[in-house]
C-alpha cells in the first residue's frame, strides 16, 4: 500500500497515510504505485494474457520458488521462528495466486526438456518441482492427518445440525405461545459446569449433553424431528 518511499512522502509532515496520489501532487509516489501495478500484474497474469515471454513466466515461477520455500523455512529458515512473518507470506501467496500458481503449472509442463542446455538456459533448473520423495512424504502425512480431518468434518456437521435445531426451537417457541413475547427470545442460556467432558477437552460434547438434560437444545420440537428422521432413515412412518 505504501511502497518503499513511505506513506506520507512529499507531504508537509510524516503523519499522513496516503491512499490516493496523483501525478500532480505526489509524482515519485505515483510512479512507486504505477510500479507496483505493473509488477502485482506479471505476477498474476504472466501466464494468462498472453502478453509475457517465456523468459518471464520461468523468473515469476523462480520467484514463487523462493516464496515457498521461503514460507517453509527451507531457505533463510527464520519463517520456523517467526511465524507473524510467516502468516504475512501465505497472505502474500493468497493474494498472488489464490487457487493455484499457473506459472508452476507451465514451467513444470517443460519438464520434458530437462537436462538439455535450453533447459539450463531458460533457469528452469531453479524453478520448484515435486520429487517422488516428497509426493510419497505428502501421501504419508494425509494418511496420518485422515482422523483429524474425520473429527473437524464431524464437528462441523454437528455445528450445523445445532444451528438447524436453534432454528426449529425458536420456530417451535412461535407456534406453540398464544401470545409471543418478544422479551422471553434470545435470553442466554444458564452456564453449563465443568464435568468430567469439559475437563478433558470435550467442551462441545459437555455442552451439549447438558444443554439437553436442561432441555434447553429445544425440548419437544428436538424429540420430534429426531423422530421423523429417524422413522425416514428407517423406512417406517414416525
Amino acid at each position: 500500500m505504501n511502497g518503499p518511499l513511505g506513506a506520507s512522502y512529499g507531504g508537509d509532515n510524516g503523519s499522513a497515510l496516503l491512499l490516493t496520489v496523483s501525478d500532480a501532487t505526489y509524482p515519485a509516489a505515483n510512479a512507486v504505485n504505477d510500479g507496483a501495478r505493473r509488477g502485482m500484474s506479471l505476477l498474476k497474469d504472466s501466464c494468462t494474457t498472453g502478453k509475457y515471454s517465456q523468459t518471464s513466466i520461468v523468473r515469476v515461477a523462480k520467484f514463487g520458488s523462493k516464496l515457498w520455500r521461503t514460507i517453509n523455512g527451507e531457505l533463510v529458515g527464520v519463517c520456523s521462528h517467526d511465524s507473524c512473518l510467516r502468516c504475512s507470506l501465505v497472505s502474500l501467496w493468497q493474494l498472488l495466486w489464490p487457487k493455484a500458481c499457473n506459472q508452476f503449472l507451465r514451467t513444470q509442463s517443460w519438464q520434458a526438456m530437462e537436462g538439455t542446455p535450453q533447459y539450463f538456459a531458460m533457469g528452469l533448473n531453479h524453478v520448484m518441482k515435486t520429487t517422488a520423495i516428497e509426493k510419497e512424504t505428502g501421501l504419508l502425512e494425509d494418511e496420518a492427518l485422515t482422523p483429524l480431518v474425520q473429527i473437524v468434518d464431524n464437528e462441523i456437521d454437528r455445528q450445523k445440525w445445532r444451528g438447524e435445531m436453534a432454528s426449529e426451537s425458536y420456530e417451535y417457541f412461535k407456534r406453540t405461545k398464544e401470545s409471543m413475547n418478544l422479551t422471553e427470545a434470545g435470553l442466554p442460556l444458564p452456564t453449563v459446569e465443568k464435568d468430567s467432558a469439559w475437563k478433558l477437552g470435550g467442551w462441545v460434547a459437555s455442552t451439549a449433553q447438558q444443554r439437553r438434560a436442561q432441555g434447553a437444545d429445544g425440548g419437544g420440537a428436538v424429540t420430534k424431528i429426531r423422530l421423523a428422521v429417524r422413522g425416514a432413515g428407517s423406512g417406517n412412518d414416525a
